[in-house]
């Protein structure tokens, strides 16, 4: 039960969290993602993501509520006064409070699940990923994870599985209940499914074979990576059917998070009759940075063939995260739907830019570990950013994230933010 104090503090940040939400320019920069997304604009958008790093901007210590639900409301709200009053850049704050539904699955292995560490997070669409820093028993933890392969020979494939889909009705519709009594006369508080459609493919059968060993098996057990890779690529099928049979998706056309940054405003979904009961109303992402080192035949005959197969699926695609893909955007290009690609750190923007032209989203990635201390140098790669997509005619946009850390300087991302402006008006005017 959120007891009155806590009641009081999460009441008094909605209260500045509508008010940021209804200035003016807010509408503006809906608009501007709007006309972006559908490939109308060449302006480029700014989106920041403080991943990693959301423990350095909101410390646990600081979180005043003690209630786990108020701490995880506050730290939201938190979170988008910071986006709205530092960072500044063009996501816009929204009125709407989505409260997720309960969902699990069993994992994709019989009997148990590859030993994977980490730290998960918490994904919002104004914030992208977040740390469960609400929590009591939260801790940061830098350090790597253990792992332990469960797939060692051939015949260990008739261990994976699809996962199994179990919606919790009763706890979602208590928390709805809590969200609706706290915030419903400040927030448009709305029951939302699964928006967020990623399948990480190679990723997934990655954490159960092991990346070096998939490696090896491009050449030495190629048949076996191929049928492990096709039951990976069928289970994600049925596990779509899944969330569309017990209607756990909710359309993500408006301010959801966008393949591996961005937003997915849009006017060209929905297409179809049905809503969220047929996928082709939706944006799916894909992505395969384990093969970054892989060529581009192999990448396609390996997993980019199951990837494009699963796009069919949906209305919109994206594509890529932190692998380059100058190297292999003939068949990117091919992927039905593909609105949306990602351009590393480590990709040729020259090159990415005369392929991609206008004809998806070119979503550039600036190298996050230097934003906090070098602006001499990332402000040259803006610019050559800004020349090359300028140049092609595409629709760029700026998506900083996996930043780590801002070395305790929560208004590095302001400055950020700043710099891209000024240099966006530069050369867009």
């Amino acid at each position: 039960m959120i007891n009155a104090k806590d009641r009081q503090i999460v009441r008094e940040l909605a209260k500045q969290v509508k008010d940021r939400a209804e200035l003016p320019e807010m509408e503006a920069r809906r608009e501007l993602w709007y006309q972006h997304n559908d490939l109308k604009t060449t302006r480029p958008v700014i989106s920041t993501f403080p991943e990693v790093a959301w423990h350095e901007i909101i410390p646990p210590e600081s979180l005043q509520c003690e209630d786990e639900e108020a701490r995880f409301m506050e730290t939201i709200l938190r979170g988008k006064l910071f986006r709205a009053d530092v960072i500044q850049d063009d996501v816009p704050i929204e009125k709407t409070w989505e409260v997720t539904k309960l969902i699990t699955d069993d994992g994709w292995i019989k009997g148990g699940h590859a030993s994977v560490s980490n730290n998960p997070d918490y994904r919002d669409n104004c914030l992208g990923g977040i740390n469960y820093l609400w929590r009591h028993d939260y801790k940061f933890n830098p350090n790597a994870g253990h792992f332990s392969p469960v797939i060692i020979e051939p015949e260990d494939l008739k261990l994976i599985k699809t996962p199994v889909v179990t919606y919790h009705e009763k706890e979602s519709l208590e928390r709805l209940a809590i969200h609706q009594d706290v915030l419903g006369d400040i927030l448009d508080v709305q029951f939302r499914g699964q928006k967020w459609l990623y399948f990480a493919m190679m990723e997934t059968y990655t954490n159960l074979r092991g990346l070096q060993e998939v490696m090896e098996d491009i050449y030495e057990e190629p048949e076996m990576l191929e049928d492990g890779m096709q039951m990976i690529a069928d289970g994600y099928n049925a596990l779509l059917d899944q969330y569309v049979k017990y209607d756990l998706l909710d359309l993500n056309n408006d301010q959801s998070y966008s393949g591996s940054g961005g937003l997915n405003y849009t006017r060209d979904l929905p297409k179809y009759p049905g809503g969220a009961k047929d996928t082709r109303n939706f944006w799916g992402f894909c992505e395969s940075q384990e093969f970054t080192m892989v060529g581009p035949e192999q990448h396609w005959q390996f997993v980019m063939k199951h990837e494009a197969k699963i796009a069919e699926r949906f209305g919109l695609f994206s594509y890529g995260c932190c692998e380059p893909a100058d190297n292999k955007l003939k068949y990117i290009l091919k992927i039905p739907g593909i609105r949306r690609i990602s351009v590393s750190p480590w990709a040729n923007v020259e090159v990415c830019a005369e392929q991609i032209k206008n004809k998806a989203v070119y979503s550039w990635k600036p190298m996050p570990s230097i934003f906090i201390n070098n602006y001499e140098h990332i402000e040259g790669l803006v610019r050559k950013m800004l020349e090359a997509t300028k140049a092609h005619g595409c629709c760029p946009e700026i998506v900083l994230k996996d930043t780590g850390t801002c070395n305790n300087d929560p208004a590095s991302y302001g400055r950020f933010t700043q710099l891209c402006r000024r240099l966006i008006e530069e050369y867009h005017g």
